[in-house]
């Protein structure tokens, strides 16, 4: 019972958070914050998927680490960073 109590309290805060940012900031809020979510998702996500299913080679999966950190990085300094801080200075200024 007090877990749900807990539970239901951080839920509702959560989405008073939400409210409150989107009355505040618009739908781009929204839209960052769902990009850099899926940003951590995809790259942590797929990364697990692709290394568990490589061969018991240690070889092989020092190489692929090494591969997948420097495409990774690559592709979120090149284009995901510049693109978050354009919508950001989009919300900064409305």
């Amino acid at each position: 019972m007090i877990i749900n109590l807990i539970y239901f309290s951080l839920c509702s805060f959560v989405f008073f958070w939400f409210y409150i940012n989107i009355k505040k900031n618009g739908l781009k809020w929204l839209i960052k914050g769902l990009l850099q979510i899926g940003i951590l998702v995809l790259f942590i996500g797929g990364f697990f998927k692709i290394f568990f299913i490589l061969p018991p080679n240690i070889f092989i999966k020092i190489i692929f680490l090494i591969t997948y950190i420097w495409c990774t990085v690559g592709i979120n300094v090149n284009f995901m960073i510049p693109l978050i801080s354009l919508i950001d200075q989009k919300i900064v200024k409305k």
